[in-house]
């Protein structure tokens, strides 16, 4: 950086821009560190999201600084620097990187140090949940199992249970049951409680306005917990239609769809001779169809036809019901994970293919149209979205099924408890970034080349 700066301005000019570096630097620092909250409370935020809004803000600020330098910069200096201006220098980014790894490290020092205080009991804050619904509950649970986010959880309010059938209902928070809702304020003021957590539900509109007048004017920080539970949602954005404010449950980040087309495109350009060669054997062996479709559940619980290179024999689903209605542990295992582990149906290329899962290269094109998603949770079929998601089976709607996914890319076909499926598809839908996606992928080219769990 020293080098550019000398050759541009020379060496009075270079003793300038640093001064300028150092005064409009902390400047656009401080800015862009405020817009992006970076200086607010990171108190039960995971490292690697802080890592994220960190990075996301540090190259703000060098972005910013550079096209300030190129701005004030004159014809001579512009000439030196346009167009990446102070990006040309090595010694730059170098000191650009040292600067963010510094910050990071201060900072996930702090948080430990915090953590450790915390967890001593020091740098704590009280708080008290109003409601005993299913948010409620997991925010209860959440706050004991966590402790290091500083907040003591003091104890419950609610009119739905008596003392001693909560205790029965809820053991792991059995003694921390302290009353019904209008003994909540005088506790609250009473023991300088920090934070009250209303956890009612929407139906009791009166008592959440009450808590809130009551409370919200004496110095309780009021956070409202919506019981989206109620309906299934467990995820939602705030969507501004004219003067209202309305819940988008549609989970789908805009920034995905963008990734799939240029992602399926590429890879469909980049194999289309091994998809010549997979037909060729597909159409040698049998002389039957190459692709198969079959129905599955998409975006908003539309369907779709969910392609696949064909690796089963000709009408395999007649023989399906044959099988299944002459041999019983066939149709448990069926039922059970709507798979044949050793299904006699599959033809000799076939077994190759789902063992490489080359015969998932078409979803490429479901991909592309916008039927599916590079990454996403699985492709079920719409008896499994009744039978299994049940409570979840919003949440599920909420994004397009993925090509590959947490699953395939986890236990995959080794687990027969459904359960871990649904919770696995639950947990992506509504943690989903790019950081996630990226690393899954990386995941699924792991298991192309070293498979395990496939058949």
């Amino acid at each position: 950086m020293l080098g550019v700066t000398w050759v541009v301005w020379g060496r009075k000019d270079t003793l300038e821009f640093f001064r300028m570096f150092s005064i409009y630097g902390c400047i656009i620092m401080a800015v862009v560190f405020s817009f992006m909250n970076i200086y607010k409370s990171w108190r039960g935020v995971k490292a690697g999201k802080q890592f994220q809004q960190l990075i996301l803000a540090w190259i703000l600020c060098i972005v910013i600084f550079n096209a300030m330098i190129l701005l004030l910069s004159n014809r001579d200096q512009l000439a030196a620097l346009w167009p990446f201006a102070l990006f040309k220098s090595k010694t730059f980014l170098l000191w650009a990187m040292l600067v963010f790894i510094g910050l990071f490290i201060f900072r996930l020092a702090l948080k430990h140090v915090l953590y450790y205080l915390r967890d001593k009991g020091y740098n704590q804050r009280s708080a008290i949940i109003a409601g005993t619904t299913e948010s409620g509950i997991k925010l209860a649970k959440h706050l004991e199992d966590n402790r290091w986010m500083g907040i003591n959880f003091i104890g419950i309010f609610d009119d739905k249970f008596p003392d001693e059938i909560f205790k029965i209902s809820f053991p792991e928070i059995a003694n921390q049951y302290l009353g019904k809702i209008d003994d909540c304020v005088q506790y609250l003021l009473s023991n300088n409680i920090d934070i009250l957590f209303i956890a009612l539900p929407m139906r009791a509109e009166n008592k959440i306005n009450m808590l809130l007048w009551e409370l919200g004017t004496k110095g309780v920080e009021v956070l409202l917990l919506p019981d989206l539970f109620t309906f299934g949602i467990q995820k939602s954005r705030n969507l501004d239609f004219g003067e209202f404010h309305l819940l988008d449950i549609n989970l789908f980040p805009p920034w995905k769809r963008s990734f799939d087309v240029c992602f399926s495109l590429f890879i469909i350009l980049l194999t289309l001779p091994i998809w010549l060669i997979i037909a060729l054997f597909i159409k040698l062996e049998d002389g039957g169809p190459i692709f198969y479709k079959h129905k599955r559940i998409m975006e908003n619980g539309k369907s779709f036809n969910c392609l696949k290179f064909r690796t089963m024999h000709i009408n395999s689903d007649y023989k399906l019901e044959s099988l299944l209605e002459n041999n019983e542990i066939l149709r448990i295992e069926w039922e059970q994970s709507y798979k044949l582990k050793n299904d006699p149906r599959i033809s000799k290329i076939g077994k190759f293919l789902r063992k490489t899962s080359l015969d998932e290269l078409p979803q490429f094109l479901n991909s592309l149209v916008g039927h599916m998603s590079v990454v996403g949770p699985r492709p079920i079929v719409s008896e499994e979205l009744d039978k299994y998601y049940k409570k979840t089976a919003l949440t599920y709607c909420a994004m397009k099924p993925g090509i590959t996914g947490p699953w395939q890319t986890g236990a995959r076909n080794d687990t027969n408890n459904y359960e871990e499926r649904v919770e696995m598809d639950r947990n992506y839908v509504l943690n989903c970034s790019i950081w996630g996606d990226i690393k899954i992928i990386f995941k699924t080219i792991w298991r192309v080349l070293f498979p395990k769990g496939a058949y």
